[in-house]
């Protein structure tokens, strides 16, 4: 039996804007996200079967949380068949284990199955030997989900177990511009921020956010190019200024336990920033210190909202 352990990583948009609608029916965006530090744990293991023919791969997932799927409904498990399909002939036959520890709230607009997903990619890359590069690993994410390749990209930097080669690729960042449908990605050098991430008790679907936001009239819009030079001059002025995500405009008004959040932590006087993170119902808040961040958790948590506090990666 060979295995590996993935940190799989969440996400916060530190902006997101809605720019069209691309051929295949899709929405274009124009967004900055960045990986924090609270994160799941993969465990991928392989274990060969002498018995079966060549690239003839079972899958089993199981997980802490007994709510989510384990079949191919989950994308760690498609990104297992995916990898299977597409390497039949390089790989030997045997059963794959994944084993999800989840700590990432679920449907939250953090990316925790994309992380998910994405860290089945490297895992499985390292234990079959298929020297696949980051970018050719980005690629196959995309074919899962439009957040993955971006968890790919941020999970190369910051798990050791990765050989050089991946970990110290010029894609392997912690920052990016997406842009298309989310998966042309441009690395920016992150920023380092404390955090506290918390949503209410529900959990919001991305297809009726993106579904619904043609109607919606949009009166502010962030100013990406602004953002990120923000970003990578350390002006955090800037970067306030242009943390705007346009999906609030319908996820506030439909659900507004998740506007309720928002208002909450925006009283706080310590929060330098207040967004919904994604399409929502995560809330993010960032602070100028961790223990400022330990507070607003604290506080929201006797609120009897799901807290974490956190920090970004860099």
């Amino acid at each position: 039996m060979e295995e590996i352990k993935i940190l799989s990583f969440a996400k916060i948009n530190l902006s997101i804007d809605v720019t069209g609608i691309t051929e295949d029916g899709m929405h274009a965006v124009d967004m900055i996200m960045h990986q924090i530090s609270f994160h799941d744990d993969v465990n991928v293991r392989f274990l060969p079967d002498q018995a079966k023919p060549k690239g003839n791969v079972d899958i089993k997932v199981s997980t802490n949380r007994y709510y989510l799927p384990v079949d191919e409904r989950n994308l760690a498990y498609k990104a297992a068949a995916l990898m299977s399909s597409l390497y039949a002939d390089k790989v030997p036959g045997g059963r794959v284990e994944i084993e999800i520890f989840k700590r990432i709230p679920v449907a939250a607009g953090l990316a925790g199955g994309s992380g998910n997903g994405a860290a089945v990619l490297h895992g499985l890359n390292q234990l079959w030997k298929l020297g696949l590069s980051l970018s050719e690993l980005c690629s196959l994410g995309a074919r899962l989900g439009s957040d993955v390749p971006f968890c790919v990209m941020g999970q190369a930097g910051y798990n050791f177990c990765l050989p050089k080669s991946i970990r110290k690729d010029k894609m392997a960042v912690s920052c990016a511009r997406a842009t298309g449908t989310g998966t042309e990605l441009t690395p920016l050098k992150g920023v380092k921020q404390s955090l506290v991430i918390a949503k209410p008790p529900m959990g919001v679907s991305t297809a009726e956010v993106y579904r619904e936001i043609d109607s919606c009239k949009i009166k502010e819009r962030p100013d990406n190019d602004a953002l990120a030079k923000g970003i990578m001059d350390r002006n955090f002025a800037l970067i306030y200024d242009n943390c705007i995500n346009v999906l609030e405009n319908y996820t506030l008004r439909a659900y507004p336990e998740v506007k309720k959040l928002k208002e909450l932590l925006s009283q706080n006087a310590e929060a330098e920033k207040v967004l919904m993170s994604g399409s929502g119902p995560t809330v993010f808040g960032i602070f100028k210190s961790i223990s400022d961040a330990k507070n607003a958790c604290e506080m929201l948590r006797k609120q009897r909202y799901e807290a974490y506090w956190t920090k970004t990666t860099k």
